[in-house]
């Protein structure tokens, strides 16, 4: 009976040291199974507080294995309901999640089905795009992990995400207004002298606009003489016709002194320049009444990086106009942003 008892025991010892050899072998399996991911993150596309938000899934896998499905379990302070994925907008470098992805949720575990083999070292992303909402401010661990069609576990991670008051920065800035008015120069002459034969005009000088304003801008012109006067004869050449918002005509043989506003040049903006209907001369002879007082001669509706309007005045005379080379006026030329 006693040789029987320690047959046994010694028969037990040996199942024991056995066991105590090839567990860690079996111990080693399971582990190697279940690997963390080389990398895995969660990306709350939301941080702040209460707020649903898209949730980016990258992992990259460690072990080969027979992929199948992706979970992700959300900790208990995040509101999980039904989901939505998709595999758009996913960043530089990560691979969409191949196969085709179903996605169901059973209380704070999201599943992606329909997943196929992933590649060992290669990133992939899937986006839940709907179904996840932030619960209150703080530090958060949620768990990914892959698995065969069986529910065993391939690789796992737990990352660490948080939610925040809030994860929205509002910036201010301020544009000012601004206006800028330059003139090409501040004298200018008649091409040639006046002659009774013809209707002369002035080289010409330019108003240069730019401005913000969205209503545009506004030029306006006044005359100090209403006319080219002569200190030496005593004469004048007097402005033609009336302010009247229609250009008058010069005639060769004829005292008479008009200005003429060209659009030159219509910079890039909102606006659309307009010459007024006075100084718009239809011609080489044409031009508007001036006056002492500041009348509107161009505008504009709208931005603008650069208006060109063009200011000539335009003389004719009589065969018996005074002789003299100090025939003379000046031109007040403003302009003005409409804010």
């Amino acid at each position: 009976m006693k040789k029987s008892i320690n047959k046994r025991i010694s028969i037990l010892s040996v199942v024991a040291l056995l066991l105590g050899m090839f567990a860690p072998l079996f111990i080693g399996v399971n582990s190697a199974q279940a690997a963390n991911f080389t990398q895995a993150y969660l990306r709350y596309d939301r941080m702040k507080v209460s707020t649903a938000s898209n949730v980016l899934v990258v992992i990259t896998p460690p072990t080969t294995g027979t992929e199948a499905k992706l979970k992700v379990t959300f900790n208990a302070g995040t509101t999980v309901a039904a989901a939505t994925v998709n595999i758009t907008n996913l960043p530089s470098g990560v691979t969409a999640l191949p196969g085709t992805l179903t996605v169901a949720n059973a209380g704070q575990v999201i599943t992606i089905t329909g997943v196929t083999d992933l590649t060992v070292g290669t990133s992939y992303g899937v986006n839940i795009a709907t179904g996840i909402t932030n619960g209150s401010a703080g530090a958060r661990e949620d768990t990914i992990t892959t698995t065969d069609s069986s529910d065993v576990t391939i690789d796992t991670s737990n990352v660490a995400t948080r939610v925040i008051t809030d994860d929205q920065i509002v910036l201010t800035a301020t544009v000012p207004p601004t206006f800028n008015f330059t003139l090409s120069g501040n004298s200018d002459t008649f091409t040639t002298d006046l002659d009774p034969a013809s209707v002369v005009s002035t080289t010409g000088k330019t108003a240069t606009i730019a401005t913000n304003a969205d209503k545009g801008w506004i030029t306006w012109v006044k005359s100090a003489n209403a006319a080219l006067s002569s200190a030496t004869t005593g004469e004048t050449i007097d402005t033609t016709g009336t302010v009247n918002a229609t250009p008058d005509a010069l005639s060769a043989g004829t005292n008479g002194y008009v200005l003429d506003v060209d659009a030159t040049t219509q910079g890039a903006g909102t606006g659309t320049m307009t010459i007024d209907a006075e100084y718009n001369g239809a011609n080489t002879s044409s031009g508007g009444t001036l006056s002492t007082s500041l009348q509107p001669i161009a505008s504009a509706n709208g931005t603008t990086d650069g208006d060109v309007a063009t200011l000539l005045a335009r003389a004719a005379i009589s065969a018996v106009k005074g002789a003299a080379d100090d025939y003379t006026d000046t031109l007040t030329v403003i302009g003005a942003g409409n804010f």
